[in-house]
């Protein structure tokens, strides 16, 4: 055993932190600045499985909107538009108007 639970045990006491999540999720906060590319890896693998808008990846990878359409494109994720038809767009607005 690596001793890695009781290590984050007296991390999170000396540190001030609440509880050991707290030390993970500030780990890898720094973990995902310090290596952009484990960002982006996390936001396309979000917006892959649906967790995660196209402008919430895009965020999240700390990148434009183009350039990550541009990764979904160099990785092989297909996007859905999202356009409805007029006919569809009509039945959504007429929800609101009623």
């Amino acid at each position: 055993m690596s001793g890695l639970g009781a290590d984050l045990d007296v991390i999170a006491a000396a540190g001030g932190y609440d509880d050991t999540d707290a030390v993970v999720e500030e780990a890898v906060r720094e973990l995902l600045r310090r290596r952009p590319e484990l960002r982006l890896s996390l936001a396309v693998e979000k917006y892959r499985t649906g967790t995660v808008s196209l402008n919430r990846g895009a965020e999240l990878a700390g990148v434009s909107t183009e350039s990550f359409k541009r990764e979904l494109a160099d990785r092989g994720i297909d996007r859905e538009a999202g356009f409805l038809s007029e006919s569809a767009r009509e039945d959504r607005l007429e929800t609101f108007r009623e």
